[in-house]
């Protein structure tokens, strides 16, 4: 299995998916819109589906959410079933009303003051309750190599049990911080994808099968080393 065949199937970062460029601060801050979407109990495509609508209504950027207020946010998420909807509409516009306060709407200046992951962290929890670590992680993750203080940001563990179980990282690899031994691998793989469509990739793996080892659900059979007729597997019985 090569990062490439595993994106192929499972696709890349959900960034990419929604167009948007996190070289340009505009869409960083669209994107912390998307990850605390994503961060929340809906489904993937819910809370895609989700941010698409907050586009379409111009409510998609926190400067924008701020001036637009919770009701009209409530109804944008209601209408495609995010869960909670009223709760998550305060959330998202109290946060972006913490950064037009605070930040200049920016996301992107909380990166710029920051010194490490802990104070980045820390300073993006303080923008409303609820952003927890879940939103802020996955917020982080694509930004580690456009932001210093977010390059020790680690893999999450379902995503680090499917890169220990395809073998691209080793057991004791990657449990914490910058994922060095993820990157070294894809460097000797032609063509790999980006790390952020690889991480993304194994990410829905590992909740998928890896994290929990339910092989039964896992979509590569014939690689898994937990399965019947993984290569692993095969190799333990001889």
């Amino acid at each position: 299995m090569t990062a490439r065949d595993l994106v192929l199937r499972l696709g890349g970062d959900d960034a990419a998916s929604l167009d948007l460029d996190l070289a340009q601060a505009h869409d960083v801050d669209r994107w912390f819109v998307a990850a605390c979407l994503l961060a929340g109990r809906a489904s993937r495509q819910c809370a895609l589906d989700a941010w698409r609508a907050l586009d379409r209504g111009g409510l998609a950027a926190p400067a924008a959410l701020a001036a637009g207020g919770p009701e009209r946010v409530a109804l944008a998420l209601d209408a495609v079933g995010y869960p909670k909807p009223d709760v998550n509409a305060i959330k998202l516009v109290r946060a972006s009303t913490a950064l037009a306060e605070h930040w200049r709407a920016s996301v992107t200046s909380i990166g710029a003051a920051s010194d490490g992951l802990d104070d980045l962290g820390a300073r993006l929890a303080r923008l409303a309750p609820g952003i927890g670590p879940a939103a802020i992680l996955a917020f982080l993750r694509p930004l580690r190599d456009l932001w210093p203080a977010a390059r020790e940001t680690p893999l999450s563990p379902a995503a680090r049990a499917a890169a220990v179980h395809l073998g691209f990282v080793g057991p004791g690899e990657d449990s914490e911080g910058e994922p060095g031994a993820l990157r070294r691998a894809l460097a000797n793989e032609s063509h790999a994808p980006p790390l952020a469509a690889v991480e993304a990739a194994l990410e829905a793996l590992g909740r998928r099968a890896c994290l929990r080892e339910r092989s039964a659900d896992c979509p590569f059979p014939e690689a898994c080393p937990l399965g019947e007729t993984g290569v692993a597997h095969r190799e333990s019985q001889q």
